[in-house]
């Protein structure tokens, strides 16, 4: 899961920069902006935030960027390893940057990449020069050797381009408007932009736009149905996203309203409060409060210098920002039954801190809903789980869920109220029921099965022969 960002039309520097950095909650490993300048690419990388990009107070007329969140390669240490590491990427005339995941690199080329983007960039290039610089029938090309994930913005021959792998993974949308083109993750960008906000990018079309702000279409790859990363939906978009004509807030709302019919359904003691997990959860919370006529508080505050502690890099740093993260009204606690609501659980780290938090501040009992049904397989799509183990509910039941966080009850999302309230039927719920849309992933788990999980590192990075 990464952000992306085109921008095509006279724009200032500075202020993509400030677009990039709504998309920061999509990573915050890195970040990267390039754009053209007299007939040349120039590129500033740096570590962490776009915040920390050193741009120059100049105007481009085309710009393209992005926040990384590595589901390959490694994490960024080093001023060294923005280089290769971090996108965009140009490569003989070509620039481009990526969200999502390649999950057959090895497959497709023996050469060593640091990161997909680096390998897409790559092997279209490659596939131009084969078909004449044609786009869509480089396109076409890369389409039959890859296998994962993609949504693509980049630059071609003095024109932006944007591409969504044929299952639709990823977000991608674009406006246009004001003498400007602009293609991102999430509509949020297009609509801070002052541009308005036209469509999604259709799974597996290939959009080029002009300067004279004209569009071609070219459908290069179709299937049947798509798979639309349900996760986004439940965590990683901004609430005030639209994604496939749904409102995400909208979604999380539903979630919530789901909810509280399973909470009834347990018989359980009303709660003092509901309670929000800050922030993903507070739509689903606010439901949840209604449904059951019962106040929502938030007693829990978020630090908010600081990032996602889900996608930080290894539990170690995981732990250590989950202590900090979160500043409780102590007041506000004491002696009351609380329901809290969390959008996951993932690896359990921060749901069993909570817990514990509230209590230790005197919280008579301590309910934990969550709005996604327990994930159980690992991702391969753009979600950096790498493999089964790092699921706390891939090998414990709901109760050993409850028992290890320490929560009164436990209260998680069923699939059919999950799909009912997101209102799309073509999802990528391969995390919650090991169903993997595409060949190469389904490939990945028959090895596993056979010859067991990685011992080090990601399943879809070791090559399978």
């Amino acid at each position: 899961m990464c952000g992306v960002l085109g921008i095509l039309g006279d724009f200032s520097l500075i202020t993509s920069k400030d677009l990039l950095l709504l998309l920061t909650h999509r990573g915050q490993d890195a970040s990267g902006v390039l754009w053209s300048e007299d007939d040349r690419y120039e590129t500033v990388k740096a570590m962490g935030s776009p915040v920390t990009l050193n741009i120059p107070n100049e105007q481009s007329n085309m710009i393209i960027g992005s926040t990384r969140y590595p589901t390959s390669g490694r994490k960024v240490s080093s001023e060294a390893d923005l280089k290769t590491f971090v996108g965009p990427f140009n490569v003989s005339g070509l620039a481009l940057t990526h969200n999502g995941n390649i999950t057959n690199m090895p497959a497709v080329s023996s050469k060593s990449y640091d990161c997909d983007s680096e390998f897409i960039t790559d092997r279209l290039a490659f596939h131009l020069e084969q078909n004449n610089q044609n786009l869509a029938s480089a396109f076409q090309t890369l389409d039959s050797e890859v296998d994962g994930a993609y949504s693509l913005v980049g630059i071609h021959q003095g024109r932006l381009f944007a591409y969504r792998d044929p299952r639709g993974f990823k977000p991608l949308v674009f406006g246009r408007g004001e003498g400007r083109t602009i293609v991102a993750s999430e509509s949020t960008v297009i609509e801070m932009a002052g541009v308005r906000l036209e469509r999604d990018v259709y799974p597996g079309e290939l959009v080029v736009f002009g300067t004279d702000m004209s569009m071609e279409s070219h459908a290069i790859s179709q299937n049947e149905t798509h798979s639309h990363c349900f996760f986004e939906y439940v965590y990683f978009a901004h609430p005030a996203a639209t994604m496939e004509s749904h409102l995400v807030y909208d979604t999380r709302f539903r979630l919530g309203r789901a909810l509280a019919s399973s909470f009834l359904k347990m018989g359980l003691e009303t709660p003092d409060y509901v309670v929000p997990v800050p922030d993903t959860s507070r739509p689903a919370a606010q439901a949840l409060a209604e449904e059951l006529d019962v106040p929502m508080r938030e007693i829990i505050l978020k630090n908010r210098y600081l990032g996602r502690t889900f996608i930080a890099q290894n539990q170690e740093e995981r732990g250590a920002m989950a202590k900090c993260k979160y500043i409780y009204l102590a007041d506000k606690i004491r002696g009351k039954s609380v329901l809290v609501v969390d959008d996951s659980i993932v690896r359990g780290t921060t749901a069993k801190m909570i817990v514990a938090d509230l209590k230790k501040h005197g919280a008579t009992n301590v309910y934990f809903a969550v709005t996604c049904p327990p994930q159980n397989h690992a991702c391969y799509y753009g979600v950096d789980i790498a493999t089964d183990k790092e699921l706390i509910a891939s090998g414990t039941s709901l109760k050993g869920i409850a028992n290890y966080i320490q929560a009164d009850a436990l209260i998680y999302q069923d699939m059919t109220s999950l799909e009912n309230a997101i209102g799309l039927k073509d999802l990528c719920l391969a995390c919650l029921d090991g169903e993997y849309p595409t060949e190469y992933a389904r490939k990945i788990r028959k090895n596993i099965e056979e010859n067991g999980a990685s011992l080090d590192g990601r399943d879809y990075e070791r090559s399978l022969g």
